[in-house]
């Protein structure tokens, strides 16, 4: 083999191996299955200066709209017991992280409608659907999945 197939085949071998990480990062590869990291009893959503937003690592059931707000209260979950249900807004940031299309079947939310605490009116709230993104509304009465944040 001469010199000059030599390097030929070493900037082939880069440029495949380039195109194949730009390919791989483009298209998400790269984060299938990952969870965000762990700190302070739950996943860690949002940090900036500080503070952020920490959401549960587990369901933390079903059940009507006032049901989710008190499940939510009444938690006592990895030492803290300052459990909240997320608001519409944090939702948008929560998505990203915890989507059923990022972690798959192996993950431990479902991809189904979540409540908020969002109020739109005395009988209606504000869901977001882990699958979709989608964010709807919803009678109070109606049995949603829940999951809790708490901010620090």
């Amino acid at each position: 083999m001469t010199v000059q197939s030599y390097i030929k085949n070493i900037i082939t071998f880069i440029i495949c191996a380039t195109f194949l990480l730009v390919a791989t990062s483009m298209f998400g590869q790269d984060n299938i299955k990952k969870t965000p990291p762990i700190k302070l009893g739950g996943y860690l959503i949002y940090e900036k200066n500080g503070h952020g937003l920490i959401a549960t690592v587990e369901l933390v059931g079903k059940g009507d709209f006032e049901e989710a707000k008190k499940k939510c209260e009444d938690l006592n979950a990895n030492g803290f017991d300052d459990w909240r249900l997320p608001t519409k807004e944090e939702f948008d940031l929560i998505h990203p992280k915890l989507n059923f299309k990022k972690l798959g079947n192996g993950g431990i939310f479902k991809s189904t409608w979540y409540w908020t605490s969002t109020e739109i009116d005395k009988g209606n709230a504000w869901t977001h659907n882990l699958n979709t993104g989608m964010q709807s509304s919803y009678f109070k009465d109606f049995k949603c999945n829940i999951m809790a944040v708490r901010s620090f």
